[in-house]
C-alpha cells in the first residue's frame, strides 16, 4: 500500500518562538549599539590606516561573525546521527 503523509502539526506562530524573541532583541540592542557609536575612530590594519566610525566596525565584524557562523553550521542530519 502506499504510505499516507501525516497531517500537518499546528505549528506556533513564528513570532511566539523563543529562538525569534530571542533573535529580536540582539538585533535591538545591536541597532541601538550602532546608531549610538557614529564617531570616528582611527584603525590600522598591517599597512593600511583609515579613520572610520565605529558602527561601521562593528557593522563589519558582525557580517563577518554571521558569515563564518553560517558557513561551519552543522547540518540537521548530523545531528540526528550524533544522537
Amino acid at each position: 500500500m502506499t504510505d499516507i503523509p501525516e497531517p500537518i502539526k499546528n505549528k506556533k506562530p513564528m513570532y511566539t518562538r523563543p529562538k525569534f524573541i530571542v533573535s529580536m532583541i540582539a538585533g535591538v540592542i545591536f541597532l541601538i549599539l550602532i546608531f549610538q557609536n557614529w564617531d570616528s575612530m582611527p584603525i590600522d590594519i598591517f599597512f593600511w590606516k583609515a579613520e572610520l566610525p565605529a558602527a561601521i566596525l562593528f557593522l563589519i565584524f558582525s557580517l563577518i561573525g554571521f558569515t563564518v557562523g553560517w558557513l561551519l553550521k552543522r547540518p540537521k542530519t548530523a545531528e540526528k546521527r550524533a544522537k
